[in-house]
């Protein structure tokens, strides 16, 4: 801006020397060409102006390369680049806000006014109980060995010593049990009951029961297997104490057949069948000769099965065809009939034991004569097995040629 007002003021300048110059008398005549010079004159500054700032802007351009080269010579510093750890950004938990509740305005209970009622005047209620005293009978008493304890020798009322002072109704009970099977000394408390349901245990009553066989001995019992039917004997079969144990014992063969021996029963009130085959509980009761008594522990009876049950024999046919000229059975050496050929009537699957006996039954075949010519028999046959048990076949027919 400063180079353009030179210019601008150096024009100026000229332009006055011009007029100075010129002739007043030919001002006007020369307006025309006075126009022309000033237009010539804005030109050139117009044109000088455009040159100073052109070369205005050349010499910032010089002097910007310059800097730029000046700078380029000077070799440039490698940075180090420090390895500086970005702060890890942690993630805001968002917290629950909790919305704020409107409170409801609280409303405040009014307590009423209540009433007192007049204090009841709580009364005791007297019971029986509270009204009688019955007494009992002190020391001890003695009760035969297996007596029933509550009978009418030893029954509570009897040991109550004031029952005339009390009501006729009082019922008296034992409350702890005396086991008159067994001897020792027991103690058991007497309550009484009243009619309007109070109670009150009024006293104890000692009893002693003696000391007899059955405290003494102790029978030990074994299980047992029989084969069908066979017969049982507790004392030989089930009892594993030695001979003599008991008193007059009779796996001893002196006390065998003594009346006042220890006997030894099989317990009825347990069901047991030699002629059953199954696994049974059974008890021993075992009586000794003072009277006294007891019971073994429960063991189990096993009877097998019979050989009829074990015997696989079937008929091969429901008819048979027979020759009139034949006899069928025959008689063995104890008497009994029995058939010539069991195996033309019957499958057997297994060796029957030895002593069986097969046979017709309930038939008039059963005979060592021939049969009738042209007879038809309806019969069945039995096979007797040495244990005592039986087999039955179904009915068959015989036709005899």
């Amino acid at each position: 801006m400063g180079n353009k007002l030179k210019a601008i003021s150096k024009i100026s300048v000229a332009l006055a020397l011009l007029g100075a110059a010129v002739p007043a008398v030919e001002a006007a005549p020369t307006a025309m060409a006075a126009k022309k010079a000033t237009k010539k004159a804005k030109k050139s500054t117009k044109k000088a102006a455009k040159k100073s700032t052109k070369k205005a802007k050349k010499a910032k351009k010089t002097t910007k390369k310059k800097a730029t080269k000046k700078i380029a010579k000077k070799p440039a510093k490698k940075s180090v680049k420090k390895a500086v750890k970005k702060p890890v950004a942690k993630k805001s938990v968002k917290k629950a806000v909790k919305k704020p509740v409107a409170k409801k305005p609280v409303k405040k209970a009014v307590k009423k006014p209540v009433a007192k009622k007049p204090a009841k005047k709580v009364i005791k209620r007297v019971t029986m109980a509270d009204k009688y005293q019955p007494t009992v009978k002190s020391g001890t008493v003695n009760i035969k060995w297996g007596a029933y304890f509550d009978d009418d020798d030893n029954s509570p009322e009897n040991f109550i010593t004031n029952k005339s002072s009390l009501p006729e109704d009082v019922d008296f009970v034992y409350l702890d049990p005396v086991n008159t099977e067994k001897g020792g000394t027991y103690k058991t408390r007497i309550q009484a009951k009243y009619e309007d349901g109070s109670r009150e245990v009024v006293g104890t009553v000692t009893f002693v029961v003696p000391m007899m066989d059955a405290d003494k001995y102790q029978p030990t019992v074994k299980d047992v297997t029989l084969n069908w039917g066979e017969s049982f004997d507790p004392r030989k079969n089930a009892i594993t104490n030695a001979p003599g144990y008991f008193p007059n014992d009779p796996a001893l063969s002196q006390f065998e057949n003594d009346i006042d021996r220890t006997s030894f029963d099989y317990d009825a009130d347990i069901y047991f069948n030699i002629y059953r085959p199954g696994t049974y509980n059974a008890q021993i009761k075992v009586g000794y000769p003072d009277g006294s008594y007891e019971k073994t522990n429960k063991f189990k009876i096993t009877v097998l099965p019979s050989y009829a049950d074990e015997a696989k024999v079937s008929l091969k046919s429901s008819n048979f065809t027979v020759s009139s000229n034949e006899t069928l059975e025959h008689e063995t050496v104890d008497g009994d009939l029995t058939l010539n050929d069991p195996t033309r009537f019957l499958n057997i699957g297994s060796a029957l034991p030895e002593g069986t006996v097969i046979r017709f039954y309930d038939s008039s075949l059963d005979s060592v004569d021939t049969p009738e010519p042209g007879k038809q028999y309806r019969a069945s046959l039995t096979i007797d097995f040495p244990d005592g048990s039986h087999y039955y076949t179904d009915d068959f027919t015989v036709n005899a040629k």
